[in-house]
């Protein structure tokens, strides 16, 4: 049966954790013909070994940046497939989640796009402690503000996405992209479901580093390059920027 869901998995280098990310999403308890797509962008490390025993469609992204690797694997996508999901490489999802982002989309025609909540695999105080912080900032958008789809977890109507011109690779893509999306339907944040995190990034920026990260979310897409270096110098946390890939 031809595909209706898209599974899109950018990857750079994420032999550790890969494997547990494309089992999870190899045994999703679903009715619905589904793809994945991994995007990989040159890796070294075996990822590509493991991607190819999951799936036939690991492509070779030739642009750097995740941004890049997820609107690579979405070019790609089957044309019968009518949702994608973009899940990052250190995330594993539960077994129901395919067939919950497919009832969703069925059961709200108006939504557009959607996320869930995460929680770490680690579960150090200070892990469950940034943990709880960041679903409730992701909470509050939804309800105050409007919804910031996390890139590592999030799923949207094709549609949708071509029409907003999916993502690009520039600083805050998964803010760029949400922003640009929120412009055409309904999006929300539903936190109780929920995928697993490699708590790897809290633990090389600290909690105090967590914090500045989702501050970006907000701010950092308005600040020029030199404020931002003087932030991360006197904080002394991992600039986003690099995560991205991409520097401007």
């Amino acid at each position: 049966m031809e595909p209706e869901i898209s599974v899109i998995v950018p990857v750079l280098n994420e032999a550790n954790c890969l494997e547990a990310t494309l089992e999870s999403i190899a045994n999703q308890n679903t009715n619905t013909p589904y793809e994945l797509i991994v995007s990989n962008s040159g890796s070294i490390d075996g990822s590509l070994d493991i991607a190819k025993r999951y799936t036939d469609s690991a492509i070779y992204c030739e642009e750097r940046g995740i941004g890049a690797g997820r609107h690579f694997g979405a070019m790609n996508a089957r044309k019968s497939s009518r949702y994608f999901i973009v899940i990052d490489a250190d995330t594993v999802i539960p077994g129901y989640y395919l067939a919950y982002v497919y009832e969703t989309f069925k059961t709200d025609p108006d939504l557009v796009a959607f996320s869930t909540g995460f929680e770490f695999s680690e579960k150090s105080e200070q892990i469950k402690l940034a943990e709880t912080l960041a679903n409730k900032y992701f909470l509050m958008r939804d309800k105050l503000l409007s919804v910031t789809l996390p890139g590592f977890n999030t799923c949207v109507r094709r549609d949708a996405y071509n029409e907003c011109g999916g993502y690009r690779n520039v600083l805050l893509e998964d803010v760029d992209f949400s922003r640009r999306v929120n412009k055409i339907g309904d999006m929300k944040f539903f936190p109780h479901i929920k995928v697993t995190n490699s708590s790897r990034r809290l633990e090389s920026m600290g909690l105090l580093g967590t914090v500045y990260y989702y501050a970006q979310l907000d701010l950092g897409w308005k600040l020029d390059s030199t404020l931002m270096d003087r932030l991360t110098k006197r904080l002394r946390v991992a600039d986003l920027r690099d995560y991205v890939g991409i520097r401007k």
